[in-house]
């Protein structure tokens, strides 16, 4: 076999289809091959036969891959480049990421994108698929699915617990909580998606405005926003164990309420506010049988076990149940002198039922952007009605209660100080 001349190797590589490959980059090819034709001459035993074998084995190498690369690119349109050669072309940007869309209950989810999005578009998803009823990690909307549907596709939960009216299932693989009413229809998602962490509290203000609740609950700060006529998104803050005073965002939801509201007591607001005044008489508030000033903290640990979250302020401690929505407040003689109901039912009544039903309260305040409504239901005990947000004169209808304490001044005189 002869060997070829440069200008016939160059020659061969002009006949191939034209895949946009400049001279120099040909020129390349053919030192590549010459290369590898002294590379085999060397290491054979048989220079000149092996060396022959070599040379004609990598220019069909080489010239096979070219032929394919060049009728591969030209069918698709695209200029060529060569491995560790550059064509200069700037990468090709990505489609964006589709809106979900909806089906059967069930939102497809946006596909995940390998950079983490920046906070304004991570909201912009939040809101869009709220706005279906659903979260950014989970194929499941609030009012239109049931959980029966979810248990069936990922088997049972890890945990459920009941709270507030519903029971909260909860996924840790899936990064989500589950809360459904007694018809089994599901009312709040909350999302567990680490992708939130990138969000703070100044980006969703400047985002999305002051929020239309703010409530408080077991040490987190919930901000509640109305994303529909039906469906509201809460974003739930705790301090930061690295600075108290940085708030950090450790979940958020899509919440349904009529779907809690519908299965509420047999109980309008004047009858539920009635008989929360009749309870704080004898030292009680919904859902607890212990009372104020009667009752030590011993018997309620002893009955229902560790609380969930321990705080002390101004000597008082308060030991919180997450599961029950109850907060008791106690002195350093264990004598409860605060008992706070979160209970569902209340929260859905307004400043202006309360006035209504209760008139003019004693006193008031306005506390960490909450506006507190005191009445003094006799010489022991007082009512708070804690409301979400700050009375202007002209909300009355839209400022809702966030809880209520059933309290006895007395017993947190001698442990205000030191």
């Amino acid at each position: 076999m002869s060997s070829k001349t440069d200008e016939q190797l160059m020659e061969e590589l002009r006949k191939l289809p034209d895949i946009q490959m400049s001279h120099d980059t040909k020129q390349k090819i053919v030192s590549t091959i010459r290369s590898k034709e002294a590379l085999n001459m060397e290491q054979t035993v048989h220079p000149r036969r092996f060396g022959y074998f070599g040379k004609g084995l990598a220019i069909c190498s080489v010239l096979a891959a070219t032929v394919w690369m060049g009728t591969t690119l030209i069918q698709t349109n695209q200029p060529a480049t060569l491995p560790g050669i550059s064509n200069g072309a700037s990468p090709t940007p990505s489609a964006p990421n589709p809106v979900p869309s909806s089906q059967n209950g069930v939102v497809t989810p946006t596909p995940t994108a390998p950079a983490t999005p920046q906070g304004e578009e991570l909201l912009n998803t939040i809101r869009k698929r709220a706005e279906k009823g659903a979260v950014i990690n989970s194929t499941y909307t609030v009012e239109t699915t049931v959980f029966d549907d979810v248990e069936k596709a990922w088997g049972a939960p890890d945990r459920s617990v009941y709270a507030n009216g519903l029971t909260y299932a909860t996924y840790e693989k899936h990064g989500v909580e589950i809360g459904y009413n007694k018809g089994m229809q599901i009312v709040e998602i909350r999302s567990f998606d680490p992708r939130i962490k990138q969000l703070t509290l100044a980006d969703i203000e400047k985002k999305w405005g002051k929020p239309n609740r703010v409530g408080e609950f077991a040490g987190q700060q919930i901000y509640t926003y109305d994303v529909t006529d039906k469906y509201q998104v809460k974003f739930a803050f705790e301090p930061s164990a690295a600075n108290n005073n940085q708030m950090v965002l450790v979940r958020y939801s899509v919440y349904y309420p009529q779907g809690n509201h519908n299965l509420m007591a047999d109980m309008n607001p004047t009858e539920l506010l009635q008989n929360l005044r009749d309870l704080a008489k004898d030292g009680k508030t919904l859902g607890s049988e212990f009372r104020v000033e009667k009752d030590v903290f011993d018997t309620v640990e002893k009955e229902w076990g560790k609380p969930d979250i321990v705080s002390t302020v101004n000597g008082i401690t308060y030991n919180t149940y997450r599961g029950r929505g109850l907060v008791f407040g106690f002195n350093k003689g264990m004598q409860i002198v605060d008992i706070r109901s979160y209970n569902y039912q209340l929260q859905y009544i307004p400043l202006a039922d309360v006035v209504k039903t209760l008139g003019k309260p004693q006193s008031n305040a306005n506390v960490g952007g909450q506006t507190i409504y005191t009445y003094k239901v006799n010489d022991n005990y007082e009512l708070k009605i804690v409301f979400s947000g700050i009375y202007d004169g002209s909300n009355a209808n839209k400022l809702y209660i966030d809880h209520v304490n059933v309290f006895y001044p007395r017993g947190t005189i001698n442990n205000m100080a030191g």
